[in-house]
């Protein structure tokens, strides 16, 4: 067993005080590892910053020496000891879904941030001794056998297992075919706690009745609720981490589309990524990058599928999910680089270049372009099989046979599976959608007017991203649509002064013919003149059902909506 303590002397300082005991007989040296990753973000992450006053002792109190042997690898020289104690602190102090946060009315803690492992250790179980306030209240999905002191399997469930605890945690519980949900809240909320338990309650019980049952008696919803802009979720298997806000009153309506949002989008990864996971991440390896192709079935399908649920569910009414497909058309859209990349190249690349918006454009989102692409085949799939079958068939399929115990899934594997359900004729619209970059709107089309619905072209809002093809932040130009005839003219990084004479103001916008710029480039002070053509840049779609949409087609929507469950 593996002893783990943590400490707060001072939660002031925002520094976690940590020991580690590792058994390490006959080893002549050891290599501690941090985690260069973590699961639910697809990138390297900065974590071995926060490590300070490192230290290796002996079970007699000694020094032991150790040598940094990679960026995030502690190389010790154990001596031949039998017990080596690792000491450290890991500063906490960044507020979102994957990290870490103390001070003096909470401790949160993303354990993979901050707990070293070692390739022989992982499958040990740990005591983690956790220094909690005889008055807070906690939540962590980890077996607590006293106030503070916590069981873990192995490494791997003690960094999927998130800690928040304080004394101002509010705790709402509920259950649904025998598993236990609790919702712990810390912050305000501008929402009732009998409509957060009701509304959390209707889509648990829609995801858990389509996936014919829950894979854990116990889930955590651990909810950061702050009063400043933020949104954000991070998978686990036995519970989630929300943090969004503001959670004032003025903003009330948008927090509770996104709590809603995130949540349902969270729990649906109870299956899939938490348990249903690429053969890449079977088990996952957190020393170094794990890319993977599949990022469309990992979020893309999630994406979907949380959303889909709040409207099967009754949380949300057909026009606010026809809005939420409306946002997601406006990001796929909007993003010009959809012509660069294909979804599995940005998934590839998520290592490379992050969740960054770049310029030029050269990827797109997995979330985003994974959903549609979802929603496509969905509604393809129930075409082909008039109803019989359809998308969340493939995601019971991986769940019976590709869990990351059973060595997870290829990419292969999933269009095998996918061909199973929708017939032999669904391999080229695989290819397309994921392999090539051949725009999406055709097949959008096709497969909504299944369900009686269309698309109509919607212009961006404002004219100088829609005549122009410009957009901007704080003045400064940061985009261009990539081949529009103001690449000509303007370069991303100008800034706009005056437009047609008059101080730039980006939020009243008319265009007439013809538009004079003032702008600085570089030290330069520049006037220029970009003519206006008939191009339109940055449009997207709006959904809505069809005038004079067929019986069956209305009968489609609704068993594709669950407008029947109503």
């Amino acid at each position: 067993m593996i002893d783990c303590r943590i400490s707060f002397p001072n939660p002031l300082t925002h520094l976690l005080h940590i020991e580690l005991k590792f058994e390490v007989s006959n080893q002549p040296t050891l290599d501690l590892i941090l985690p260069a990753w973590r699961p639910g973000r697809y990138e390297l992450a900065p974590f071995v910053e926060n490590i300070q006053k490192f230290s290796v002792t002996n079970s007699s109190g000694g020094l032991l020496g150790w040598e940094k042997t990679q960026p995030n690898i502690w190389t010790v020289d154990t001596n031949q000891s039998n017990e080596i104690t690792v000491g450290y602190q890991y500063y906490a102090n960044k507020m979102d879904a994957g990290n870490s946060v103390l001070d003096d009315r909470q401790i949160y803690i993303n354990f993979i941030n901050c707990i070293f492992y070692t390739e022989k250790h992982t499958a040990e179980s740990i005591n983690l001794t956790v220094d909690i306030p005889k008055d807070y209240l906690v939540s962590c999905s980890l077996t607590q056998t006293n106030l503070g002191q916590f069981n873990a399997a192995d490494y791997f469930q003690l960094v999927d297992s998130p800690l928040l605890a304080s004394p101002d945690l509010k705790i709402l519980d509920y259950q649904v075919k025998g598993s236990q949900f609790s919702i712990a809240i810390l912050g305000d909320c501008p929402y009732s706690d009998e409509k957060i338990i009701e509304d959390f309650k209707k889509f648990s019980e829609c995801q858990i009745a389509t996936m014919d049952g829950f894979p854990t008696k116990q889930y955590d919803f651990i909810i950061q609720s702050l009063d400043y802009t933020h949104y954000h979720g991070v998978e686990h298997q036995n519970s989630t981490i929300l943090v969004l806000g503001p959670n004032d009153e003025a903003n009330k309506a948008s927090y509770y589309g996104k709590l809603m949002g995130v949540a349902s989008h969270e729990l649906f990864h109870t299956w899939n990524v938490t348990r249903i996971r690429p053969k890449e991440m079977s088990p996952y390896q957190f020393d170094s990058e794990t890319m993977t192709k599949t990022g469309f079935v990992t979020e893309g399908f999630t994406t979907y599928y949380g959303d889909l649920f709040l409207k099967q569910s009754g949380v949300f009414s057909q026009a606010e999910y026809f809005k939420e497909l409306n946002t997601l058309f406006s990001r796929h859209f909007e993003n010009y680089g959809r012509h660069e990349s294909t979804l599995i190249q940005s998934s590839q690349n998520l290592w490379v270049d992050g969740y960054k918006n770049l310029f030029p454009p050269k990827k797109v989102s997995i979330y985003v372009k994974g959903a549609l692409c979802s929603l496509i085949l969905d509604l393809t799939i129930r075409k082909h099989t008039n109803n019989e079958s359809t998308l969340i068939d493939i995601v019971k399929a991986l769940f019976q046979n590709h869990t990351y115990v059973q060595g997870g899934y290829t990419q292969e594997q999933v269009y095998a599976i996918l061909v199973d359900f929708g017939g032999e004729n669904i391999k080229p619209l695989l290819h397309t959608l994921y392999e090539t970059t051949a725009s999406l709107d055709t097949y959008l089309k096709e497969a909504l007017s299944y369900v009686g619905c269309e698309l109509t072209s919607r212009a961006h809002s404002n004219e100088l991203t829609s005549k122009l093809g410009i957009k901007c932040l704080d003045h400064k130009i940061t985009e261009i649509a990539p081949g529009s005839h103001t690449e000509e003219y303007l370069s991303v990084g100008d800034e706009i002064l005056e437009l047609n004479g008059k101080n730039f103001n980006e939020e009243e916008i008319i265009l007439s013919d013809q538009v004079i710029f003032k702008i600085k480039r570089g030290s330069r002070i520049l006037g220029i003149e970009v003519p206006i053509t008939s191009s339109n840049y940055y449009g997207s779609y709006d959904i809505s059902v069809l005038v004079g949409a067929g019986e069956q087609q209305l009968k489609n929507l609704s068993l594709w909506l669950g407008n029947n469950k109503k």
